[in-house]
């Protein structure tokens, strides 16, 4: 990714560091509400047993269930160090190296489009997770694109 340090110059560390868990932690926080939402209620407590449960999302919603999977998915892969610690250099191994890098490459580029996606959808088009995804969706695209800039500055003294 590229590095925003240079135009804008140096920043506290203590402040890329707030900063940063400021964009994981507003990041999760929509994407983890939005699975809450997809869980089934559960049976109120003085309901009748033969009285059936409401599911909270219909047919229709299952493209932004697939998009809060791949939303969630690229937070997962946005946080620093995660990908370094999954050790998947085996699977190269399996694949010529031209392949490897085109997956890779690919990959990255659907993880960095999808959250843009999500939100774009969930802002055209009404659905139970709308404010989920798009909240979620900015947040993880920012930080997608913040997070060399502050990793940046915590590397260097000032």
């Amino acid at each position: 990714m590229h590095d925003l340090l240079p135009s804008f110059g140096h920043l506290n560390p203590r402040v890329a560091v707030l900063l940063l868990m400021a964009l994981l932690l507003g990041a999760a926080l929509p994407l983890a509400l939005g699975w809450m939402k997809i869980l089934p209620p559960e049976r109120e407590p003085f309901a009748p047993p033969d009285k059936p449960q409401s599911s909270p999302l219909n047919d229709h919603d299952r493209f932004a269930i697939f998009l809060l999977v791949n939303v969630t998915l690229s937070l997962l892969v946005a946080i620093p160090g995660v990908v370094d610690s999954l050790h998947l250099d085996w699977l190269a191994q399996f694949l010529p190296g031209s392949w490897a890098e085109h997956i890779e490459m690919g990959l990255v580029i659907w993880l960095v489009f999808i959250p843009a996606l999500a939100a774009a959808y969930a802002a055209i088009r009404p659905n139970p997770l709308r404010a989920h995804l798009i909240a979620g969706g900015i947040l993880v695209l920012a930080l997608w694109l913040l997070s060399p800039t502050l990793l940046a500055s915590l590397a260097t003294q000032p």
